[in-house]
């Protein structure tokens, strides 16, 4: 019965926590594949690009968090002359997202196209959007009791699926980036087939970013970062930093509003670009650990920067 006790407490605190399943934390690829917010930025630096991504979290000893990223970008905008330096270029992309959260399981595929528009020699516009496919899996046979005579609480999988969109605009030259980005346009809800397991909302994701770029030396830059944000819980969110960028060497810090501190490096070497971020919570516990983000990316052929 302590056993049964035990899984049946797990059983409903999983299930309320489900209704947060949806808040993908996009912003904790920020330093790394900020396509993945962001459609417009699709092959917005270089012609071609692949990044891979995971952020862990870390509490008490295990890692009840891990979300996943795939991306690959390519500009197939041919450039023959010097005349067409400045002409419009595409963007095109495709991100994998996954999410594992114990018995839940998250997965979101954007299928992206970009439209980068020289307004003069200094300014660039960039437009995107994307088509959003996400897919909830609840494993409720993971709950299950270790010992056989135990009562399965539930059995079976559920899925469900569902299909959105979303549309992002930035604005950028060589001192400074603005941009803009709405994802889950038609927000759904997803049904579960267990009449146990209840209904989840999805909502609307908006991003406002902001970058400048101060010159302290030839190959020294000050880079100031704010990116407001809402929640499913809350209307306001935000993240700011400010990083140190040596070139082939970045680092940075900064502070978001759930009362956590992250920390950030970025090492280029060759065409390879490898980036960690370090999430730490103020008021960290058994269930609020600390969070780590690794990434790494590949490019090809830089592209103007505006």
């Amino acid at each position: 019965m302590k056993r049964l006790k035990i899984i049946t407490t797990t059983v409903i605190m999983l299930i309320v926590h489900v209704a947060s399943a949806q808040d993908f934390p996009y912003h904790f690829f920020a330093h790394s594949v900020s396509l993945a917010m962001n459609p417009s930025l699709a092959a917005i630096n270089h012609n071609l690009t692949v990044d891979v991504a995971s952020y862990n979290l870390w509490a008490a000893g295990f890692k009840p968090l891990n979300d996943n990223l795939i991306s690959f970008s390519i500009n197939p905008t041919k450039t023959y002359n010097i005349k067409e330096q400045y002409s419009p270029k595409i963007g095109v992309a495709i991100n994998f997202l996954n999410e594992n959260n114990g018995p839940f399981t998250q997965n979101i595929l954007q299928l992206i196209y970009a439209y980068h528009i020289p307004l003069n020699r200094d300014l660039q516009l960039s437009l995107g959007v994307c088509g959003i496919v996400e897919n909830i899996e609840i494993k409720v046979n993971s709950l299950s009791a270790e010992n056989i005579d135990d009562p399965r609480l539930l059995t079976g999988n559920n899925h469900t699926f569902a299909f959105d969109g979303g549309f992002g605009a930035t604005l950028k030259n060589e001192s400074f980036l603005l941009s803009f980005s709405a994802l889950n346009l038609a927000p759904a809800d997803f049904s579960f087939d267990d009449a146990s397991v209840m209904n989840v909302e999805n909502f609307r994701k908006f991003y406002l970013s902001g970058q400048y770029k101060a010159e302290l030396s030839r190959k020294i830059n000050l880079e100031p970062t704010i990116t407001l944000r809402n929640t499913r819980y809350e209307d306001f969110s935000f993240d700011t930093s400010c990083s140190i960028n040596f070139d082939a060497f970045l680092v940075g810090a900064g502070y978001r509003n759930e009362k956590t501190i992250f920390a950030f490096a970025k090492i280029s070497f060759k065409n390879f670009v490898f980036t960690y971020t370090s999430e730490n919570p103020l008021e960290a516990n058994h269930m609020a650990g600390q969070g780590h983000t690794f990434s790494l990316g590949w490019y090809m052929n830089s592209i103007r920067s505006y």
